[in-house]
């Protein structure tokens, strides 16, 4: 067993029990501690990104995107007290589409005042701006959205978290012990067809189990839950791919070294990221948890 597999279930081992103690023992303020750390996340998830942009010589104002990202996920935790108060007609969801527009017209202002000898980077770091805020701010408030939004405090939490993890986890066991067939992708050699098949089925398997473990859950039944478990597969295995083909555009092999085993913050929740929109819209739909 390698030093990266010890460290890896090491994180692993000690990540679950403490996550499911803050989930279920320590919920006050509607997650506020889980809420904390998502803001913790996106911070260094948009320090990992843009020093991506910077290896490839694309200028991003970092501040700028922080400033952005946590305004809209603070006020997406307060949306539910804003509701019927400030802004009446809106929802939760609803404002949280309308920050993310407003946030990134606020990125891109400032290029307005580009000056004539910046002109011929203006489109290079306008994209990576843009980018940057909506992969770390705008999906990291769907996050914030989960842990706070929904009825149902610790079930939604509970269900996207097994969702999600139970694919990467499982696809890096079935990877590791069956996976013969690897480069099937060039952006991310090392990945197996054994290892995204039992992945995208250890999402489906997860959430029939869910629907047994959380009675509470409404919605449409066991069906739908594993329409959403399927898109959420999807999309984990999207998520990951997507960061490792920043990651080779970069010329790097990891966004950091920050989480001991698996590299940096974004290197760990690329898949969150991906698959937090798609799990907020289906439950939605769905009416798995009512925000």
């Amino acid at each position: 067993m390698t030093k990266n597999t010890v460290q890896r279930l090491a994180v692993f081992f000690l990540g679950i029990p403490l996550f499911i103690i803050v989930v279920l023992y320590l919920s006050f303020g509607r997650n506020l501690l889980l809420v904390l750390l998502v803001l913790f996340i996106q911070v260094q998830a948009l320090r990992e990104t843009t020093a991506l942009f910077n290896a490839k010589g694309i200028k991003v104002n970092r501040k700028l995107l922080i400033g952005a990202a946590l305004a809209l996920s603070v006020l997406t935790y307060f949306s539910p007290f804003l509701d019927g108060i400030i802004w009446p007609l809106l929802s939760p969801f609803e404002t949280l589409l309308g920050l993310s527009s407003i946030g990134a017209l606020a990125s891109a202002a400032p290029f307005a005042f580009s000056k004539k000898e910046d002109f011929p980077s203006i489109l290079p770091s306008l994209g990576a701006t843009l980018f940057s805020y909506f992969y770390c701010g705008v999906l990291g408030a769907f996050m914030i959205f989960i842990a706070s939004c929904f009825d149902l405090g610790a079930e939604p939490v509970f269900v996207f978290a097994l969702m999600t993890l139970g694919n990467d986890s499982l696809a890096w066991f079935f990877g590791m012990s069956l996976g013969k067939r690897r480069n099937i992708v060039q952006v991310s050699p090392n990945k197996s067809l054994a290892g995204f098949i039992g992945g995208f089925l250890g999402s489906l398997a997860v959430g029939a189990l869910c629907f047994f473990l959380f009675p509470k859950i409404g919605g449409r039944g066991l069906p739908a839950l594993l329409v959403t478990a399927g898109f959420v597969g999807v999309s984990t295995i999207f998520g990951d791919l997507v960061e490792s083909a920043m990651k080779r555009s970069a010329g790097v092999k990891d966004s950091s070294a920050v989480v001991p085993g698996r590299g940096g913050v974004l290197d760990s929740v690329d898949s969150l990221l991906f698959s937090a929109p798609v799990f907020v819209f289906l439950s939605l739909v769905f009416g798995f948890f009512k925000p």
